[in-house]
């Protein structure tokens, strides 16, 4: 077996000399910590050639109490007299002021847990927390109020800030009530400067309804116990709120922002949730086993996280305020 060993003469030598010398150098000053020499030529790093240009997340974990929502079906005059008929004024009166009830109201003490706001602020920010190389952003940051996020992107100026805010009620459909959880998304390019520019979007979770009554807290108190059907359910929603806020800011940081980008259709769904804003074309975000995710051109700016199936026949997209 023959062995072929390259020969470098000394004139050769000399003229590697040079690039030996800055080699040894670059190495040397690695390993030490120390900057490079003056003159010495190397690779860029990595970083250098593409800059991380994704934005920081700001998330804005301020637990609130979780309220229940009253949505107002009064009885008609006719119908309402006809109740007290039928039944008697003393036991007609509290049916019809429960009916037309607007407004929130603490959950029942039979409904409520040392916790608040039932675990929803912990369970994001642990979901949003776990270290990935997959995030869209490239640092996190959770914040205990709006004030501190305003501090939060006065230190990143010139930079990408995404500021996240959520809100959360139980919402009081007679017979079911339903865990309602929506993301206030604002991304701010060139934060605190001439240049900046502002996107905002919404997602809005709704979960599948508890069969609860509000007038009759205690005969439905086994489902609100500390990780009962509702802790369960609050788990899920901030779980699903953490993925669909991924998927919206890396939609919006792209060269072309555009949330709407789907494989098919709304009106190409098998099976469809319960959606009074959602048209055949709207634009279907993601599908998955009980749940998709949906962006109507009737509410511009939101995503909405739907249930589907047989058990999920609320009315699925009643917006914060209304």
């Amino acid at each position: 077996m023959a062995y072929h060993v390259r020969m470098c003469t000394p004139s050769a030598a000399r003229r590697h000399f040079p690039t030996l010398a800055t080699l040894s150098l670059v190495g040397m000053a690695a390993l030490a910590g120390m900057p490079w020499p003056a003159g010495a030529t190397s690779a860029a790093p990595a970083a250098a050639l593409s800059p991380d240009q994704r934005p920081t997340l700001v998330i804005v974990a301020e637990p609130a109490a979780l309220l229940i929502a009253h949505h107002p079906h009064p009885l008609s005059p006719a119908d309402a007299e006809q109740l007290a008929l039928r039944i008697g004024l003393f036991a007609a009166e509290p049916i019809i002021r429960r009916d037309a009830r607007a407004g929130f109201d603490p959950l029942p003490p039979a409904w409520q847990s040392g916790d608040p706001d039932r675990g929803f602020t912990a369970a994001l920010s642990a979901a949003l927390d776990r270290p990935q190389a997959n995030w869209p952003w490239r640092a996190l940051r959770i914040v205990q109020s709006q004030s501190e996020a305003d501090d939060a992107v006065a230190e990143l100026t010139g930079q990408d800030v995404a500021v996240v805010t959520f809100k959360c009620e139980l919402e009081d459909w007679m017979q079911t009530v339903q865990y309602s959880a929506w993301a206030h998304v604002q991304l701010l390019r060139s934060a605190g400067t001439p240049e900046e520019s502002r996107t905002q979007y919404g997602i809005d979770h709704l979960s599948r309804p508890l069969a609860a009554d509000w007038g009759y807290a205690r005969k439905y108190e086994a489902e609100f116990r500390p990780g009962g059907a509702l802790d369960q359910t609050v788990n899920a929603a901030a779980l699903d709120l953490g993925r669909a806020l991924a998927v919206t800011i890396a939609r919006l940081t792209t060269a072309t922002p555009n949330v709407r980008i789907a494989g098919h259709q709304f009106g190409q769904l098998a099976d469809k949730p319960k959606c009074p804003e959602c048209r055949p074309d709207d634009a279907v975000l993601q599908e998955e086993p009980g749940r998709v995710w949906v962006a109507p051109s009737k509410l511009a700016g939101t995503v909405l996280s739907l249930p589907v199936g047989p058990d999920a026949d609320q009315v699925a997209s009643e917006q914060p305020g209304q």
